[in-house]
């Protein structure tokens, strides 16, 4: 039972750690629009990132190459190690106004999803049905905690701002380590 609680929280980790430069938009857009608009933007657009990374690794499960799905953690170690990268060598006015091109509040959410779904989708597709629900749950809990803290920062969100932001700097190492787990954990799974 205790693998199941530690495989949700590591999902949880994951999806919040990937999400951070989402809260930040998100406290921003509070600021900026209808508080309910923004928070139900945010929450669509995770349920459609979970709803397709469960799609895609039942889709990968059942195609009969389970044996190579410990090779989808490439996409978040390469995603992670592109992201320290980046770090490095990007400077923070390039960040910002690729973050702010986005037409609505739910394509914005999407665009800014997509390292959730490369972590989220690899860790779904090499984990047994059992541990696929517990991941979802983590997930989904993490979720609705990003949510409510963005309605418990929107007051505060011009100091919260640029704090969340930095943090967005951990996002590329747990990309790295879930990418890692997955290619060494892979075998262990299938037993």
């Amino acid at each position: 039972m205790i693998e199941y609680l530690l495989f949700s929280v590591s999902a949880g980790v994951a999806l919040i750690s990937t999400n951070l430069d989402n809260l930040a938009v998100l406290l921003g857009l509070m600021i900026a629009m209808e508080q309910r608009r923004a928070i139900v933007g945010f929450a669509i657009a995770q349920v459609i990132v979970l709803a397709l990374a469960i799609a895609v690794a039942n889709g990968l499960s059942q195609s009969g190459i389970s044996s190579w799905i410990g090779y989808l953690g490439v996409v978040p170690l390469v995603l992670g190690l592109r992201g320290v990268w980046l770090q490095i060598t990007a400077t923070k006015t390039q960040e910002m106004s690729s973050k702010s091109a986005a037409a609505s509040v739910v394509v914005l959410f999407l665009s800014l999803s997509i390292d959730s779904f490369a972590v989220i989708t690899p860790l779904l597709a090499d984990s047994t049905a059992a541990f696929r629900l517990a991941a979802v749950l983590g997930a989904g809990i993490a979720g609705a905690v990003l949510v409510i803290i963005a309605i418990w920062g929107a007051p505060r969100a011009k100091s919260l701002g640029p704090r969340i932001a930095r943090m967005d700097r951990i996002a590329p190492y747990i990309m790295i380590c879930v990418g890692l787990y997955i290619l060494l954990n892979t075998p262990t799974d299938a037993l």
